[in-house]
């Protein structure tokens, strides 16, 4: 996976949406049907006005981890309200996503008024 960089923001699965469906509580599924997590936000970088990763959270006994999972390998299931993942849980990459800003007001303002994205 290429490296992420630190220009993309975070924006909470709260605030996700396709066309019809809202993506809060979307659960994640491998090849296998086995669930991976559920969908806890995207990275998004602003000036390209594109989604580059979903962050997918996954809790075993002793705490939370979050993977990042790029967008392109996913497609979303409207019949079983979840997102069908082409990658298997070992391949995973944990995140923080801490590390990143929030998606804000100014984010917003560059990418309506960003040159066309690419």
């Amino acid at each position: 996976m290429e490296a992420i960089g630190p220009d993309l923001r975070y924006l909470k699965a709260e605030q996700l949406r396709t066309d019809t469906d809202d993506l809060t509580s979307t659960v994640l599924l491998n090849p296998d049907n086995r669930k991976l997590g559920r969908l806890s936000g995207a990275l998004i970088d602003p000036l390209r006005r594109r989604v580059r990763y979903l962050i997918v959270e996954s809790r075993d006994w002793l705490r939370m981890h979050r993977y990042v999972i790029p967008l392109g390998t996913t497609r979303f299931d409207r019949d079983r309200h979840a997102l069908l993942v082409d990658i298997d849980a070992d391949a995973l990459q944990e995140i923080r996503v801490d590390r990143f800003e929030r998606f804000s007001d100014d984010d917003l303002i560059a990418a309506l008024f960003a040159p066309k994205a690419a």
